[in-house]
């Protein structure tokens, strides 16, 4: 038996504040993971004897996670 595919984008967004001509400078990031929100199913139950044979019942991947950064680098 084979179980559905994956499909898992990530994104990254990096922004950067400069005080002066050189350092320091403040550093912005936006990350999501599973961007699009799409859900990967798990394998199916493969257990024949089982009355959910065959049935999908879980996600193989966490749903999208949104992450914000902050850094000074001096």
């Amino acid at each position: 038996m084979t179980g559905p595919g994956i499909m898992n984008w990530d994104f990254s967004l990096l922004r950067e504040f400069h005080f002066s001509d050189n350092r320091p400078y403040l550093e912005f990031r936006f990350e999501a993971f599973n961007f699009l929100n799409h859900p990967n199913w798990a394998e199916p139950n493969t257990t024949l004897s089982s009355v959910a044979f065959g049935r999908i019942s879980a996600t193989r991947t966490d749903m999208r996670q949104l992450q914000f950064g902050l850094k000074l680098i001096f």
